[in-house]
């Protein structure tokens, strides 16, 4: 357009020198196609909407198909308009989506493409970046689209037998047998008439509609919980196997949290790695429950979460386990044992709660130091063979 311009300015000055209506002519000419193009472009990108249509969240392995949708809102037409979607590289390749398109007054069309989720995280869906111009090639604009999606794809999830831990957990402590403390204001059901059982707690309006005695079922007064302590601080892990160390880390607490709370166990979540979403160096925490709304909003921490460095995983324990309720079961997962690590696990037993310690960046044979704490109670379990690197590869 500056080359253009240039040439009405010769076009002027050569008709000022002669002085002949016919160059003046011309100029005028060139001069309103200048003023249209400008006014024409400048208006009609200013009225062009887009909105992308897709599931926001997925599945490792999965493909997620996003519908971007392109409308011209004005009264213009647009001789050309080029689009440009970028992408994230880990979902497609190549990382963009582009087009050309015409589109007519009050027109809206709609094209299509997919993404392979083929690894957890949080990834942007755009910018889209927008050019369009007039017919005659003189004048040229862009725009950024202001919106910018996301789409989050979940860790992976197997079955604890596949990571070497037992699926029935004995560092859980999962509701069995009677309770010698239920809460009557907390009713989970209803069972069959026992001999011995109370006539206060008979269900008399489903005992009739069943034609037999049913007795409620009530949750115990004092909850037993998990909460699940992970580590993702970078500078804890080592340096040939921090990316795959704290990968196999999230899987972990993925699937345990999975599989907790599909056995009705309130499960809560600590980690002291890093959330887009959340404040600079702030941990994220959940505390326990277990309803399945509960278990989808921890595999969106899950999947947003980074590993960075941040606050020392021992600093967290203390101070976000004396929080918890008493007798809550912390399950610890973590690259390697320390003293530090276990000094602070000894504390919290001795102050009412059970541990757990599952250990995903280790090397040799359990030191000494491992087997005098699973002497004391403590289980350990160490998730580190090639077969479990390639569960979320």
């Amino acid at each position: 357009m500056s080359d253009f311009f240039l040439f009405i300015l010769i076009l002027f000055a050569i008709a000022a020198l002669l002085r002949i209506d016919f160059f003046f002519s011309v100029l005028y000419l060139f001069f309103g196609l200048y003023v249209l193009a400008r006014a024409w472009t400048g208006r009609a990108l200013q009225a062009i909407g887009h909105r992308r249509r897709f599931e926001d969240r997925a599945f490792l392995g999965e493909r997620v198909t996003v519908e971007l949708e392109i409308t011209n809102q004005g009264l213009l037409p647009l001789p050309w308009l080029r689009i440009h979607e970028c992408l994230p590289i880990e979902l497609t390749t190549p990382n963009f989506f582009r087009r050309v398109l015409t589109l007519l007054p009050r027109e809206r069309t709609s094209f299509s493409y997919q993404l392979h989720c083929r690894r957890r995280g949080y990834y942007p869906l755009g910018p889209l970046f927008l050019n369009t111009g007039d017919l005659f090639g003189l004048e040229e604009r862009g725009a950024k689209g202001a919106k910018v999606d996301h789409l989050i794809v979940y860790p992976k999830i197997v079955p604890l037998e596949r990571l070497g831990l037992p699926s029935r957990s004995p560092f859980v402590s999962l509701p069995s047998g009677p309770r010698l403390f239920e809460d009557p204001a907390r009713v989970r059901g209803v069972r069959d008439y026992h001999a011995g059982d109370s006539p206060r707690h008979i269900n008399w309006k489903t005992s009739a509609s069943q034609g037999q005695l049913l007795v409620k079922q009530y949750e115990p007064a004092i909850a037993q919980e998990v909460a699940i302590f992970l580590n993702l601080n970078a500078a804890e892990y080592g340096r040939r196997r921090r990316e795959a160390a704290t990968e196999l880390a999230i899987v972990v607490a993925a699937s345990l949290a999975n599989h907790l709370i599909g056995q009705c166990q309130a499960v809560g979540l600590c980690t002291n790695g890093r959330d887009p979403l959340s404040r600079e160096g702030q941990p994220v925490t959940l505390p326990p429950r277990k309803e399945r709304a509960h278990l989808m909003g921890m595999l969106d921490i899950l999947a947003r979460i980074e590993a960075a460095e941040t606050t020392p995983f021992v600093e967290l324990l203390r101070r976000e386990g004396r929080r918890l309720p008493w007798a809550t079961t912390l399950v610890v997962i973590t690259g390697r044992e320390d003293e530090t690590l276990f000094d602070a696990l000894f504390q919290l037993r001795r102050a009412g709660f059970s541990a757990a310690l599952i250990l995903v960046d280790v090397r040799g044979r359990p030191s000494l130091t491992q087997r005098r704490v699973e002497e004391l109670g403590i289980p350990v379990h160490r998730v580190r063979s090639e077969e479990d690197m390639d569960l979320w590869r």
